[in-house]
């Protein structure tokens, strides 16, 4: 899975709130515990954390519902184009085998949580698209996204219907995708898949094919820049993912700025001056990640009072005041309505 940490444009999240809204979901819902703001979503040459844009897809899940078919209303707004110079690389790829490579190869430009692969195996080519490691409760969304955007994106890119021998959904969510394949007029055979991982599976013969608008030299030169941008954004996100590890280490709420830069041996001007720079800050860093650990102990029934004690708080009211603020609901509430998650 994609680094919460790392970085990605704004595009996604904005396009995400704006299919929110028109669905009556405002805008404070959408955004309730991500640290962004309504102005960082409409500034289009923003940054945020992968982190951050799933927090995002969570908060509108929760608003919406998890209703199968919602993640294929919306995965065929990702057009190539938007994805930047990965997706430019991915249409100037002089084969369609190329292309398909490309797209594995720097799939952390994309905007989504799975990890991409390629396998050759006889007459057939398998597509793969890893989401094991996503949270439960947003993996239906965004495999229905990631599968319905790359469908569409096919026929636009390669100019020709995605002809498929079957499709393979793993991770127990082929009951969800069959029938939304079946109305979207995929003609294919769709089965369950052994492992977690989902696999689009073509004849390996049209990985030789031409692509429409291959420009060999145009690819070259975008797959140099994919690799220099995925190089920038790893270099960039290497603090805000080490403050994350100590505060998961130490896990004290009450771990203050002041203990995590002497840590890191760094002042504390310094820290936030880099945390900046990598798009975030120490308290949405701090907001995140413990809200997540609440999360995961209160969805094993601990009484709140023992989670407020394992998180370092004072108490429960304290502890009760920082959930509200980073969820929206006490998290008494909030364990009734996610036991076992």
């Amino acid at each position: 899975m994609l680094s919460l940490d790392a970085l990605r444009p704004v595009t996604s999240a904005a396009l995400l709130a704006d299919f929110a809204a028109e669905h009556g979901v405002d805008a404070a819902t959408s955004l309730l515990g991500t640290g962004m703001t309504a102005a960082r979503l409409a500034d289009a040459d923003a940054e945020i954390t992968a982190g951050q844009e799933l927090q995002l897809v969570r908060n509108i899940v929760r608003a919406l519902g998890d209703r199968p078919g919602l993640g294929f209303e919306v995965g065929p707004r990702y057009r190539a184009a938007i994805h930047g110079i990965w997706g430019y690389a991915l249409i100037s790829s002089p084969t369609v085998g190329q292309a398909i490579q490309t797209v594995a190869r720097y799939f952390e430009l994309s905007y989504s949580y799975s990890r991409a692969s390629l396998e050759i195996s006889g007459d057939e080519a398998r597509i793969g698209f890893d989401d094991s490691d996503i949270p439960a409760d947003v993996r239906g969304f965004l495999l229905e996204r990631d599968v319905s955007g790359s469908i569409a994106n096919w026929r636009e890119v390669f100019q020709r219907p995605l002809s498929l021998r079957r499709i393979e959904i793993g991770g127990g969510l082929l009951s969800r995708l069959r029938p939304l394949l079946a109305d979207m007029g995929v003609d294919a055979e769709v089965i369950a898949a052994p492992g977690e991982t989902h696999f689009f599976v073509v004849e390996a013969a049209i990985l030789a094919e031409p692509m429409p608008a291959a420009s060999p030299e145009t690819a070259r030169l975008l797959e140099q820049q994919c690799a220099a941008l995925l190089h920038r954004r790893v270099q960039r996100t290497r603090l805000a993912g080490e403050v994350r590890d100590l505060l998961v280490r130490r896990g004290q709420a009450s771990l203050g700025q002041t203990e995590v830069a002497a840590a890191l041996h760094m002042s504390v001007r310094t820290l936030r001056r880099r945390l900046v720079e990598e798009g975030t800050s120490f308290r949405d860093i701090s907001a995140e990640t413990f809200g997540i650990l609440a999360e995961e102990l209160l969805s094993t029934g601990l009484p709140v009072e023992q989670v407020a004690y394992r998180l370092g708080y004072a108490g429960a009211p304290s502890f009760t005041t920082a959930f509200k603020q980073w969820r929206g609901i006490t998290p008494g509430r909030f364990a009734r309505e996610h036991p076992g998650r």
